[in-house]
């Protein structure tokens, strides 16, 4: 038996062919914020996306953007992709992050399990630049950009 939100994100998928969840921290929790696709997996064999430190509005958008751009240039999303049409006048990047831990996409584990899709080890983060155009890794980046991207130790 699912449960209503587990029901939300199958119906999403199906309707989308992918969904998105957030995550806002409560009080008490590191000051954490992401959000995260579910079914890209199953509907395009493209691993799953986590966007951090962006209000769910903008990350889903964002996120929506970026798989759109996708499509649209037939590029399956990887490790390094800079795409133009996501921010006007900057470009996103997509990074690997097989390492992050596995609570970060739980739905999307979910998702695949619930339908028999198996897991893709590899996952990407959509990472966006500081005003003057320089991603997290870049050791002149703003600081608080870094930051907000930067997942955090458990």
């Amino acid at each position: 038996m699912t449960s209503a939100i587990e029901q939300k994100i199958i119906d999403g998928v199906e309707r989308s062919g992918w969904f998105a969840a957030s995550y806002t921290p409560g009080p008490g929790d590191p000051q954490e914020v992401f959000t995260y696709t579910i079914g890209l997996t199953k509907t395009a064999g493209w691993p799953e996306i986590i966007c951090f430190g962006l209000d769910d509005e903008r990350a889903r958008g964002m996120l929506r953007d970026t798989i759109a751009e996708c499509w649209e240039r037939s590029a399956r999303p990887a490790d390094g992709l800079e795409l133009t049409n996501v921010i006007k006048g900057m470009s996103v990047r997509l990074k690997r992050v097989d390492s992050l831990a596995a609570p970060y996409f739980a739905m999307a584990d979910w998702y695949a399990r619930h339908s028999g899709t198996a897991a893709l080890s590899e996952r990407l983060q959509l990472q966006w630049p500081d005003r003057d155009g320089r991603f997290p890794d870049d050791p002149d980046c703003d600081p608080a950009v870094r930051e907000k991207q930067a997942p955090k130790p458990e």
